[in-house]
């Protein structure tokens, strides 16, 4: 007597066979409606491109603690399934009483018309567990995909991608739809990218007050600004007018102007601009108070140059030739003895750390 099963629960396999033609997509647990007996049916799909017409398998269902209720070979036999196309979900491969906990499959020949592939050998790879979505984002997916189930966040691995709706294709299948769901694994992936994305008003920038184009308009001037400053006090400070070189009759004074600048060199740098010189007056006019208290202006002679800075109080020519003799000759003095002595010492260092590190160290 035929018997109606009702399902009862239905789990996704967590591992596949690599280079295997047939995939194992599920297991579902299936209880009679008089009876009350379970049974099991497993669901497989062809990923290749040639149409398979024999399985066979090799099954473990396993009850509560673990314990094996049944192991055995199962043969589907007569198959016609296309690429693509699923299969074993209406035969059942065990029926008991008690309740099963879970179920191992492995694959073991795969028959098209007279080739065999033999996949005992093959060592099965489990599978990452699929990503669950939230509730809201599930939504989101399923009214931008126009479909139903969208429960799993689409992932790319390297043996192959998980779609949305929770079923994994092998990179053996080479294909981009799914064969469960009909979606597309690029769409599928750009929609949920798109959701992922935080919707952010793209916001314009107030409009900025009449009065900020002028202040922010015045740093840019304030280097113009300052550029000037510098410019007017490169113009205002100009370096000191040369002396006016006196004729040749002359030349007896240039002694007196060479002395006042050796012996007064620390008040260079406030010299006082000379003015332009001015008639000779006789050398009976004696040198105002007030010309001799500062000395800014001394009245040239007939025979002195022009006018120059030099003491209230002139020395002597005597004096002063002694005086400038003296300094000459302790500096020409200097000058002479000073380099050969300080490479004699240099040389003696060098020769005595030569020697040093030959023959103590």
């Amino acid at each position: 007597m035929e018997e109606n099963f009702e399902p009862v629960a239905r789990t996704r396999a967590n591992y596949y066979t690599p280079g295997s033609p047939v995939q194992f997509v599920c297991v579902e647990l299936l209880k009679g409606e008089v009876s009350g007996e379970h049974a099991v049916c497993l669901t497989f799909k062809n990923i290749s491109r040639v149409t398979l017409t024999a399985l066979e398998i090799h099954f473990k269902c396993k009850g509560v603690d673990g314990v094996i209720l049944c192991e055995d070979t199962f043969e589907y036999r007569d198959l016609a399934a296309k690429p693509g196309e699923s299969f074993g979900m209406d035969e059942a491969v065990f029926v008991t009483q008690k309740a099963i906990t879970s179920v191992d499959v492995t694959l073991q020949n795969v028959y098209s018309g007279k080739k065999v592939v033999h996949l005992e050998s093959i060592k099965r790879v489990r599978l990452p567990a699929p990503r669950r979505l939230s509730p809201e984002m599930q939504k989101a997916l399923e009214a931008r995909m126009n479909r139903t189930g969208m429960k799993f966040m689409p992932q790319v691995f390297e043996n192959g991608w998980y779609c949305a709706c929770g079923a994994f294709h092998p990179k053996e299948e080479d294909t981009v739809y799914c064969s469960e769901c009909g979606s597309d694994r690029i769409l599928l992936q750009n929609a949920l990218n798109t959701l992922l994305q935080p919707e952010e008003p793209v916001r314009q920038p107030a409009p900025q007050p009449a009065a900020q184009p002028t202040a922010s308009a015045a740093p840019a001037e304030e280097p113009t600004r300052i550029m000037g400053a510098a410019q007017e006090e490169a113009t205002r400070i100009i370096p000191p007018r040369p002396e006016v070189r006196s004729a040749p009759s002359f030349a007896p004074a240039a002694p007196e102007a060479t002395r006042v600048m050796s012996s007064a060199p620390e008040q260079e740098a406030t010299r006082v601009l000379p003015r332009q010189p001015e008639p000779v007056r006789p050398a009976a006019f004696a040198p105002d108070e007030s010309e001799e208290k500062y000395g800014t202006r001394v009245m040239p002679s007939a025979h002195i140059a022009p006018p120059s800075r030099v003491q209230a109080q002139p020395l002597d020519e005597e004096d002063d030739y002694e005086e400038e003799d003296a300094r000459d000759s302790i500096a020409e003095t200097l000058i002479r003895w000073v380099p050969p002595i300080t490479a004699i010492v240099c040389a003696g260092i060098a020769l005595w750390g030569f020697v040093y590190s030959q023959f103590v160290m």
